[in-house]
């Protein structure tokens, strides 16, 4: 049997490529499904059709994953195009997700695998502005601790975060899949990861 020839990638894949050779890290074109669809049913985000343009990021304990999610079918233009970036972490220990600002790749659709629940945090700027998921209030402040909070606060954070255990990913509304926003997102989420980590004393 013959196989199908495989999609065409998008364009600008090949400076991701140069990008990623440049800091002598992993790049691959159609990177393994397996890997990113292990992270699926996300709890704001719609899932891709495919992933493109994966780079991987040793950042002991853990992984950098950065990817090119397309989010239309593979012979027609998504409405945006945007980079996910995920994380890899022990330390990383609570489920939540957070939802700032209205976005195209919003989930919508509940039918197999409903979110857990809308929950308020008890901080007023937070709650007036960001949607959270989570299993109780009480989750949610852990996961998304004061100072998470004030940090997303002063970046004016727009987009979606997904924290679980062992791991996060993060969508930085805005952020096209071009070189310079492939660094900037891999130190946005080296910031978040740092941060959420640290959670409070009791």
């Amino acid at each position: 049997m013959v196989e199908p020839p495989s999609s065409p990638l998008p364009s600008g894949s090949d400076l991701v490529a140069r990008w990623a050779r440049s800091r002598n890290v992993s790049y691959e074109a159609r990177p393994e499904e397996a890997w990113f669809r292990r992270w699926e049913p996300y709890d704001t985000m719609a899932p891709p059709t495919r992933y493109f343009n994966g780079v991987t990021i040793g950042s002991p304990p853990g992984l950098i994953v950065l990817v090119e999610p397309w989010m239309a079918f593979e012979d027609s233009e998504p409405l945006e195009r945007v980079v996910l970036g995920y994380a890899t972490h022990p330390g990383l220990v609570r489920r939540a997700a957070m939802r700032a600002g209205e976005h195209f790749n919003t989930r919508v659709s509940f039918l197999e695998s409903p979110p857990p629940p809308t929950v308020k945090i008890g901080d007023k700027l937070w709650d007036e502005h960001v949607v959270t998921h989570a299993a109780s209030s009480g989750e949610a402040a852990q996961a998304f601790h004061p100072r998470l909070r004030q940090l997303l606060a002063g970046w004016g954070f727009q987009g979606q975060i997904e924290l679980r255990a062992g791991g996060l990913c993060v969508h930085y509304a805005g952020l096209t899949p071009i070189p310079e926003n492939y660094s900037r997102m891999r130190r946005i989420l080296l910031e978040i990861l740092e941060c959420a980590v640290a959670y409070p004393r009791r």
